[in-house]
């Protein structure tokens, strides 16, 4: 059972994805809106590939669910009623594991730390991403040492 604090804290969105062409099927599922790295990690655990994929648009507003549950262009489109044509930041953040490393310079100390894949760097996606809060806090811990490090990758 949940505690008080839980609920007050938590801020879970029921987010939608339907693709953009006639007769496709709406789906509603659990996932957050505008949340910390905190909620993100929790959800990360709870998840089934223990990764999340997310969205964040040109305010920075951004959306975060389980990878199992839906892709990119379909939440675009049932959040926004737009097509997604490259203006959002979309991505995944999961945690490093073994198989992540470099073969060439096996760092095992990465392993467990968060890992950040920016999907479409090229129509600007990390220029959005920085604008969400938690995103410019995750950033900034690119380049520290140990367990509080962020692996950073656009693709």
């Amino acid at each position: 059972m949940k505690s008080f604090i839980q609920y007050i804290t938590e801020k879970a969105a029921k987010l939608s994805s339907v693709a953009a062409y006639k007769g496709a099927k709406w789906e509603d599922f659990r996932g957050l809106e505008d949340p910390t790295e905190k909620e993100m990690i929790t959800l990360m655990k709870k998840s089934s590939f223990k990764e999340l994929r997310f969205v964040v648009d040109s305010k920075g507003k951004m959306w975060a669910w389980d990878t199992n549950d839906s892709l990119h262009e379909p939440v675009v489109y049932a959040m926004t009623g737009k097509k997604y044509d490259g203006d959002y930041a979309k991505g995944m953040i999961n945690f490093m594991t073994v198989n992540d490393l470099d073969d060439l310079d096996p760092d095992t100390s990465a392993v467990g730390n968060l890992h950040v894949m920016i999907l479409n760097s090229r129509t600007g996606g990390t220029k959005y991403a920085l604008k969400n809060r938690t995103m410019k806090a995750l950033a900034k811990r690119i380049n520290s040492k140990g367990k509080d490090r962020v692996w950073w990758k656009d693709a």
